[in-house]
């Protein structure tokens, strides 16, 4: 159920204060784990955060990805939803309530200098004392007008940078938390507009292997720096293909898609994401330890016209599991060189 205007406002202005104490970027999943916390919907969240922030000092935004994947992840983007709507209702309210009360600060201000200067005239061409006294509350009452229409000013220009923080937040939305690139919403999103408006569109389905062991060895920190590392590296070759993106769809899985472009190219683009891959050279800061080559497996699908978007992932799994029961590190289906050059 929805709050109201004030209460969501409310909890607004305490969460971001909360956020901003404990170093954690205001973005849309960060928030809702705080905005939860203030409200106190999940108990057992407060409990956990208070003896973390307790125990360290703060709840930074590496304890705070621990946190949504324990309490937040399921339920989060319906969460986030439903309070991105709620904020922008809030602000789209103060906007519009404080440029109308502007406006009519400024035509009364306006209508009351030029009696003020009718009165005054008249004021000087009588030696009443009560004309005179009405013209000095008038300019009394004016300059406070004027006052509260410089702080409508102020209160404005407050809620415009709100409004960009806002577009900045809501941008958030479609970004991955731990890489900073697309995520699986932004996915579905950009595979429905391609596959309708390009003329070819190709889906790169990439998995990282041997990842559980890769996390049991090294540990869960080195891990997300592989996943980092990867998702940087997938960023970059996509920056080197007119309209290619990349995307994370969770864990050590991650998606391109390749509008305007054939199964031969999207195939010879995936080995050579798959090869700058396998040649990251990533270390243990603490022990100085070279980790072991990254590598990958990957599976190419190019879109049919007319079949579903999940026939197109269902095709573009098979193939990545093709690659993975061929021995890994490589691509799938295999494209004759002469084809693929």
């Amino acid at each position: 159920m929805s709050l109201s205007a004030s209460k969501v406002n409310q909890y607004f202005r305490l969460t971001v204060p909360m956020m901003v104490k404990n170093n954690v970027p205001i973005t849309p999943p960060y928030y809702t784990l705080w905005y939860n916390y203030t409200t106190g919907d999940i108990p057992k969240l407060n409990q956990r955060m208070d003896d973390i922030i307790k125990r360290l000092g703060q709840c930074d935004s590496l304890m705070c990805d621990k946190l949504l994947d324990e309490f937040i992840t399921n339920a989060a983007e319906d969460k986030l939803l439903e309070m991105q709507s709620n904020i922008n209702q809030v602000v789209k309210s103060m906007g519009h309530s404080t440029q109308n009360a502007m406006s009519d600060a400024e035509d009364f201000n306006q209508t009351l200098s030029k009696d003020i200067k009718i009165m005054a005239q008249e004021a000087s061409q009588s030696d009443a004392p009560a004309a005179h006294k009405i013209v000095s509350i008038a300019r009394d009452f004016m300059d406070k007008t004027e006052h509260y229409r410089s702080q409508l000013e102020k209160q404005n220009a407050e809620i415009q940078a709100l409004k960009e923080k806002i577009a900045e937040t809501e941008k958030q939305m479609f970004k991955d938390g731990l890489t900073e690139i697309n995520n699986r919403r932004k996915f579905n999103e950009d595979l429905a507009i391609y596959t309708a408006s390009a003329t070819d569109t190709c889906l790169v389905i990439l998995d990282i292997d041997h990842f559980k062991p890769f996390n049991d060895e090294y540990g869960h920190l080195l891990g997300d720096k592989v996943i980092q590392s990867v998702a940087r590296t997938l960023e970059l070759s996509c920056a080197q293909a007119q309209g290619a993106q990349a995307y994370r769809f969770g864990g050590e899985e991650f998606a391109l898609l390749l509008p305007n472009a054939d199964i031969q190219t999207a195939t010879k683009f995936a080995n050579e994401v798959r090869v700058r891959i396998s040649r990251l050279n990533l270390t243990n800061k603490k022990t100085g330890q070279s980790l072991r080559p990254i590598t990958t497996s990957l599976g190419v699908a190019q879109f049919k016209p007319g079949e579903t978007l999940d026939a197109l992932l269902e095709r573009a799994d098979q193939h990545l599991y093709a690659a993975k029961n061929a021995g890994r590190n490589c691509v799938r289906p295999v494209i004759p060189t002469a084809l693929a050059s």
